[in-house]
């Protein structure tokens, strides 16, 4: 009766990856299920009866089960077999293995099931283990291994994320339509197309570190600037298709320095802007309900683009994001306060898009507070902030046609009417309004003419 499934990592397959946790699991497994399909199915079954072979004594008296069945579109998703995608794909599998296991004896209290280094196929036999624990009413117990990632930089002798970049895994079908270098360390697993060749004409400063075969005689390693190193790959790659046994390959790209990180600086640090009469601090989680209040009224329902009231958990999601777009560049958002009562009126934000070094303001006041200049005196104070500590040198703002006294707050705060942009905003009743445009350029600016 199966109480207990293990699920143990084993690294690439060489006996040098199992930790003594790992040897001591694979010393107490009664039945090994061997449930590898897809794509080098059969070589990777091969390889795991051939750890444990040298692992446990023969006279341990486990058995090995293998579950074979007919290959699924699903499994071909992914240079990886993708075949955990899916509650029926995973039903089918967990049925095919107990059909597969049979009777368990008495004594075949612990099921074995052995994971790669690659974070796709762990990621497949944990699903089917759990699927199993639950036929079963059986524990899990997970040891776990070494992953490609891991050896692939230990073998280059390089970190991960080096100068404090993000990692990112990805698939290698997904690397050529998604890949940016803003991304950091891009890592992929198991590429048998090599498809990050797609990019050494778009990106070919990248520095490719790529490996196969990790911590075995037949280990490979190629590393080098992506648009140089093509013809070393492809060798490098046939020859580790050639050694015995399963082929597991992995690669890291990186972008060269100053090219990753985030694509836009953080906004500069502030505490607050004030004018003695209105100050302006940054966002914080603390704002949801001002967020709720400002975008709920009738006349921000009137001027805005969905019919759809703003709800309690996405006010909080806003304000939450608030914080995050503030580090990453993409926003700076205010809390307009009330500098004699401390009263939150509205809200003010600069958001970068469209070309380099320009910025789209919005902003919006509570009904109650609303005739007393407090709008113009938040453009003003946040024009001068953004033009005096950042880069910007164009802001930008609109209004539908009819959203004469949004117009009026830009002129006073010395924006220029720029035009009517037809169609351009969508109204609460799915018709369109017209947006008319508004700017202000950073002081000594010069403007070039069209010829």
């Amino acid at each position: 009766m199966i109480k207990r499934i293990r699920v143990i990592g084993l690294g690439v397959g060489h006996p040098d990856h199992l930790t003594r946790a790992a040897v001591a699991a694979l010393n107490t497994v009664d039945v090994f299920l061997l449930a590898e399909i897809g794509e080098g199915a059969a070589a990777r079954r091969a390889a795991q009866r051939a750890l444990c072979a040298e692992i446990v004594p023969a006279n341990h008296g486990h058995r090995f089960v293998e579950v074979t069945r007919q290959r699924t579109e699903a499994d071909s998703e992914t240079s990886s077999p993708a075949y955990d995608r899916g509650e029926a794909a995973l039903g089918g599998r967990v049925e095919a293995s107990v059909a597969a296991l049979g009777q368990a004896g008495p004594r075949e209290v612990t099921l074995g099931l052995l994971t790669w280094g690659d974070p796709a196929l762990a990621r497949a036999t944990l699903g089917l283990a759990n699927g199993l624990a639950a036929h079963f009413h059986a524990d899990v117990e997970v040891t776990p291994g070494p992953e490609a990632p891991q050896l692939l930089a230990a073998a280059h002798r390089i970190p991960l994320g080096g100068d404090g970049a993000d990692v990112r895994l990805i698939s290698g079908q997904r690397l050529v339509d998604s890949y940016e270098p803003a991304m950091g360390d891009a890592v992929v697993v198991g590429d048998d197309r090599l498809q990050c060749l797609e990019l050494s004409d778009l990106f070919p400063d990248l520095e490719l570190y790529w490996g196969a075969n990790f911590g075995t005689p037949d280990e490979v390693l190629v590393s080098g600037r992506l648009s140089e190193v093509a013809d070393e790959l492809r060798a490098a790659h046939s020859r580790a298709a050639e050694a015995p046994g399963w082929v597991l390959d992995a690669y890291v790209l990186r972008p060269p320095a100053g090219e990753s990180g985030q694509p836009s600086p953080s906004w500069p640090t502030v505490d607050s802007l004030s004018d003695g009469v209105l100050t302006l601090r940054p966002m914080t989680t603390a704002d949801w309900d001002l967020l709720l209040a400002e975008n709920n009224n009738d006349e921000a329902m009137k001027w805005g683009f969905t019919a759809e009231r703003m709800t309690e958990q996405g006010a909080r999601q806003a304000a939450a994001r608030a914080v995050r777009d503030w580090r990453s560049g993409r926003a700076a958002r205010f809390a307009m306060v009330d500098v004699a009562s401390g009263v939150r009126v509205g809200m003010i934000s600069v958001l970068r898009m469209g070309p380099p070094e320009v910025a789209v303001i919005g902003y919006g006041v509570l009904p109650e507070f609303r005739g007393r200049g407090l709008t113009v005196r938040a453009l003003e104070l946040l024009v001068d902030w953004a033009f005096a500590t950042t880069s910007i040198a164009r802001l930008e703002l609109g209004h539908k046609l009819d959203n004469v006294a949004s117009g009026v707050v830009a002129s006073r705060a010395g924006f220029v009417r720029e035009g009517v942009l037809a169609g351009r905003l969508k109204n609460p009743d799915g018709t369109f309004s017209d947006e008319v445009s508004y700017a202000r350029l950073r002081p000594g600016r010069s403007v070039g003419s069209a010829t």
